[in-house]
């Protein structure tokens, strides 16, 4: 065990000795090179010290020079790895492959210079003309108009039919979202068309100005005259409401200036209510005092619920008290109804009074039936109240009798009209009109 331990520290101090001789060789050579004299030191006046030039070892020269060559090495790696990179962006910005495609124009136009931008058109005029390239092209337009939002424009009235159209939306949205009062000066100098015709460029407005500031928007929307551009925005901005939740839009459509708009702003919130959650729409209709605003919602719900099950909705309809929502919820029971069981519809259709808030029922049932059975469609037809509206009715289903008898006269030959002539569903409708006796 001695032996062991004398051994060991034996090698210990052979050891130590050696990185002592080897420091101390170090610190010669340091020493002897820093004693090395410069034949001409460089004086600096002003009290300075004397600054003497640094020198460098051969050895050092040749590592920097070695790490210049390493450098060298590296940056051509970089610009090839940036060529291969190009390369492969140009090839991905034409691949077949739609999401390949996609990711490769939103790589290049997510730093939208002038050389990205060109190198996306190029590549956008190259693929086919259609549907499979407007997503490519909301891209590069709403891109392109964050950076120069004119050039964009110019360039997108060389375009035609739905390329037009879509990149003119998304170029004045992304303009909006930047400055919306340059956006609308523009929109305004460079619409061609009259005093109060429909400025489309409003549209894509609208939609940007939503994003940041939707009473701004809102209040714009409502100053366009009445049309599909004014609808058009009035979905967006419910949607972008909705987004928000059910709260904000509630708040959206109270704001809104009475009449058309409100309703529209109401009967997509119904809708969106009924679907998710039917009978919380049902009591939110039935606690609604009689308006424009409750005949407008009611006819939605009344929609959904007829199409999921006529038989309750008509029950649900039918127990409202008399007046326009309830005539305007008919509506919409009738038509899915008289689809699936029009005997049934007339039968339930026959409970009621005649008067002219029945009229807009009876005539939707005439619509709905006249193809099976156009001798019961026109007994209801001269059911209903309103004069004008009995003749404008009256008259259709006697050019659709007269049509239908033509046509069966040259198929068959003569054969009686009524034969071949079944009803649909639950057959013929047995009920005739309100105040008649059933046939």
């Amino acid at each position: 065990m001695n032996k062991i331990l004398l051994a060991f520290l034996w090698l210990f101090t052979v050891a130590i000795s050696y990185w002592y001789g080897l420091s101390q060789k170090l610190d010669s050579n340091s020493l002897k090179l820093s004693e090395r004299k410069i034949s001409s030191p460089i004086q600096v006046t002003g009290g300075n010290k004397t600054a003497l030039p640094k020198l460098k070892s051969k050895s050092s020269m040749d590592l920097e020079s070695g790490n210049m060559q390493i450098r060298e090495v590296e940056l051509d790696s970089v610009s090839e790895f940036e060529n291969e990179s190009q390369d492969s962006v140009s090839d991905r910005l034409s691949s077949g492959n739609p999401i390949v495609r996609m990711q490769a124009f939103a790589e290049l136009l997510q730093n939208p210079t002038e050389g990205n931008i060109a190198k996306a058109v190029e590549a956008f005029d190259k693929l086919p003309e259609g549907p499979s390239r407007f997503s490519e092209l909301r891209l590069l337009t709403f891109s392109w108009a964050q950076v120069d939002p004119k050039g964009a424009m110019e360039w997108v009235r060389g375009l035609d039919g739905f390329d037009e159209r879509i990149a003119t939306g998304s170029v004045m949205d992304s303009w909006a979202r930047n400055n919306s009062d340059e956006a609308i000066a523009w929109a305004k100098e460079n619409f061609d068309g009259g005093k109060g015709s429909e400025n489309p460029y409003f549209v894509g407005i609208i939609s940007g100005m939503a994003e940041n500031n939707l009473v701004g928007a809102t209040d714009l929307m409502s100053e366009l005259p009445f049309g599909r551009v004014r609808g058009r925005a009035a979905s967006i901005l419910f949607e972008q409401t909705w987004k928000k939740g059910e709260d904000v839009s509630m708040h959206w459509a109270e704001n809104l200036p009475e009449g058309s708009l409100q309703n529209f702003a109401y009967r997509e919130i119904g809708e969106k209510i009924a679907r998710e959650d039917l009978g919380r729409a049902v009591e939110w209709v039935d606690n609604m005092e009689e308006t424009e605003v409750k005949a407008a919602v009611s006819e939605d719900v009344a929609e959904i619920w007829a199409r999921k099950n006529p038989v309750d909705a008509a029950q649900w309809v039918a127990s409202m008290p008399e007046g326009e929502a309830r005539s305007e919820s008919m509506e919409e029971v009738v038509t899915q109804w008289a689809r699936k069981d029009p005997t049934a519809t007339a039968e339930w259709l026959n409970q009621f009074p005649s008067n002219e808030l029945m009229d807009e029922p009876i005539q939707r049932f005439v619509r709905e039936v006249v193809r099976d059975d156009p001798e019961v469609a026109m007994t209801w037809a001269e059911a209903i109240v309103n004069e004008e509206r009995k003749e404008r009715t009256v008259t259709e289903v006697k050019r659709f009798a007269e049509r239908v008898a033509q046509q069966k006269e040259a198929q068959t030959k003569g054969e009686s009209s009524q034969n071949g002539n079944q009803g649909k569903g639950g057959g013929r409708p047995r009920g005739g009109p309100p105040g008649s006796s059933p046939k």
